[in-house]
């Protein structure tokens, strides 16, 4: 991206940063804050989408305690119920996750109803795609789970997987089996893979990356949210921290700090609950101690003011160049030329 493009971009960034609250008041949903009061201070919920659940606007990520050498299936069951006894209704998972669906499968039996369960598949052929949601339903006890994930779709065979007999064509299907109730796609880069998927009307739910200071790098706000709220599809904010931060370790280590910094946390949930059309936040923790401490931020969640907009586009703008493309390429690569014949 060129220099002028960084200044377009960033200067497109800053509008946007001062009208997300002003924005966020026309999404047609309870308002946060109002309905953290009405519930006499629980986790304020909001509407998924087209999917018509309500859901709390904090999920539970279970990657950082599944990837976590030093924490047990048993320790991320114990974070699973401790978050469904604050109120959270959402879990997020996946098999690329280490213990995290043993961990989750654990902690489900009878609390299995209580909950919005998500699970991913990482698979760029049907056969392999088979095998894994069938290995996640017996890890999670569970024969079906509520939001089903085509995984990273910067990491994979995109053309491939909308043919008929590709992979999200397949997921699709496993919605009409009753394997799963909804069909989504998350991904962290290349955001201009998600339009043909988002054109056709089919998915119901996204999970990408959205951080005040990756919006100037992937900006999925401005590439991918308006064309999610054009087909009413749920929203669900991940890599809301940006991710570990990399001179403190990786997910796997519980000393890991985030990327934002641990002083601009609650800066960071606020960003991604004030973007229109965000319902909820996918927050991963690797204890009990940063489980509450995230519920606690988004039980008094308020939007960003104009003028906190403006401070974290800002301060974004200054760190975006510190991180680069952490999470992979912005945009595809070109195709190889030919080579010169003979």
């Amino acid at each position: 991206m060129s220099e002028n493009e960084r200044a377009n971009l960033s200067r497109r960034s800053f509008v946007r940063g001062a009208g997300v609250a002003a924005l966020g008041a026309t999404m047609g949903v309870v308002p946060p804050a109002e309905a953290a009061e009405k519930a006499g201070g629980e986790l304020p919920q909001s509407v998924l989408g087209k999917t018509g659940l309500r859901v709390t606007r904090m999920t539970l990520g279970t990657a950082p305690a599944g990837i976590a050498k030093t924490i047990s299936p048993q320790g991320v069951a114990e974070i699973v119920n401790e978050a469904l006894d604050l109120g959270v209704t959402c879990v997020d998972t996946s098999p690329k996750y280490g213990n995290a669906e043993e961990g989750v499968g654990l902690a489900l039996g009878r609390r299995r109803k209580e909950i919005v369960l998500a699970t991913k598949i990482w698979a760029d052929d049907v056969p392999d795609a088979e095998q894994k949601l069938a290995e996640s339903l017996a890890t999670l006890k569970t024969d079906y789970v509520d939001l089903l994930y085509f995984h990273h779709l910067g990491d994979r065979d995109v053309e491939k997987a909308r043919r008929a007999d590709g992979v999200f064509t397949w997921l699709l299907k496993q919605k009409q089996a009753g394997k799963c109730r909804f069909v989504g796609l998350s991904g962290h880069n290349l955001p201009g893979r998600f339009a043909p998927f988002l054109e056709t009307g089919e998915v119901d739910v996204i999970l990408v990356c959205l951080n005040f200071v990756d919006r100037h790098t992937y900006d999925f706000e401005e590439q991918v949210l308006p064309l999610a709220r054009k087909h009413n599809v749920g929203v669900v904010a991940m890599k809301v921290f940006g991710g570990p931060d990399p001179k403190t370790g990786s997910w796997g280590s519980p000393e890991a700090k985030p990327n934002v910094g641990t002083d601009h946390v609650e800066q960071a949930i606020r960003y991604a609950l004030s973007l229109p059309g965000v319902a909820t936040a996918n927050l991963g923790v690797h204890t009990s101690k940063q489980l509450r401490e995230n519920v606690e931020i988004v039980k008094r969640f308020q939007p960003l003011s104009e003028e906190e907009g403006a401070t974290l586009t800002r301060l974004g703008s200054e760190m975006a160049p510190q991180w680069g493309e952490h999470f992979g390429p912005v945009e595809e690569a070109p195709p190889e030329a030919d080579a010169p014949t003979a």
